[in-house]
């Protein structure tokens, strides 16, 4: 150990070193690109940044009912992002599972990282709360989740604030670490919150996830995103009824990836409410939904 290197002389000057993690996972959703792809595409078309896109297909395997899952759907998560404009300048896209390092990395947190440390973990606890039978993977996956961030010497990391416990376990792990070969090996990484609001799904009750069934998916072919956009739940209010934007699920879903123009028009008419109703407001969130994601379908496949 006394031979160890700092790892932390690899960073570009004047460039900020940033990790974004995919989960390996089919159809991905309006919900996905507005809490996770545009960010990180955005974040690719910075000069100044260097984002490293890692598919964290190790992460799909914690759930012993999926460990099949992962391999089947890798590629359409990175090409979901490539699709959607995500950068190679400067930039790259990696497959957790082809970087053996992670996992040797891993080993070496693990070996300063205290059990009871894990077992606050919220993933952990959750599953123990829901009387779930958690695997070793589980309880390992913030160790795991910290050795992709030092692994590739990772400055930023962007996470929701669900997340945010992750991070604060990495940087632990990092001075753990740190401490006990006696110098800065490890760099500590730090979190980048998104403030992102939750984006209510096509039920207007829950958020939009493929689990809950109430997603709208980006790449499906047009009939189901046509017919997906008029299974949304409004109000009773009228075709003449002023409505309120803020409120209504159509609006709030147009808004997490349509253009200025579309959000504002659809924001007007729908206060105003005359000669305008919710199936109108459906018909222009397809529309905009075809114009931004229908228009790459055939990049995608």
């Amino acid at each position: 150990m006394s031979n160890l290197q700092p790892t932390h002389t690899t960073h570009v000057a004047g460039r900020a070193r940033i990790l974004t993690g995919a989960k390996p996972t089919a159809d991905l959703h309006v919900g996905n690109y507005f809490g996770a792809i545009r960010p990180a595409v955005q974040a690719s078309l910075e000069p100044k940044n260097e984002v490293i896109l890692m598919c964290v297909d190790w992460h799909g395997l914690t759930d012993r009912a999926k460990i099949l899952e992962p391999g089947k759907q890798t590629a359409g998560v990175l090409a979901t992002y490539l699709t959607m404009g995500f950068s190679l300048e400067n930039n790259m896209c990696i497959l957790q599972s082809e970087i053996p390092q992670i996992q040797e990395m891993a080993w070496y947190l693990s070996c300063v990282s205290a059990v009871g440390l894990l077992e606050r973990a919220h993933a952990y606890k959750d599953a123990i709360a829901n009387g779930k039978e958690p695997t070793a993977a589980l309880f390992n996956y913030p160790v795991l989740m910290a050795a992709d961030i030092v692994t590739f010497d990772a400055q930023l990391v962007p996470v929701g604030k669900d997340q945010a416990q992750h991070l604060e376990y990495a940087s632990d792990m990092v001075k753990y670490f740190n401490n006990a070969v006696g110098h800065p090996v490890l760099f500590e990484p730090k979190a980048q919150i998104q403030e992102t609001p939750l984006l209510v799904g096509i039920d207007g009750e829950r958020k939009m996830s493929k689990s809950y069934g109430n997603h709208i998916p980006l790449f499906a072919p047009k009939k189901e995103i046509e017919k997906r956009c008029k299974e949304i739940k409004t109000d009773s209010k009228g075709l003449d009824d002023p409505k309120d934007p803020e409120s209504c699920t159509v609006f709030q879903i147009l808004k997490s990836f349509g253009s200025s123009e579309s959000i504002s028009y659809m924001e007007e008419r729908l206060r105003k409410g005359t000669g305008y109703g919710y199936g109108h407001a459906k018909k222009d969130l397809f529309e905009e939904h075809e114009r931004v994601f229908g228009s790459k379908r055939e990049l995608f496949e």
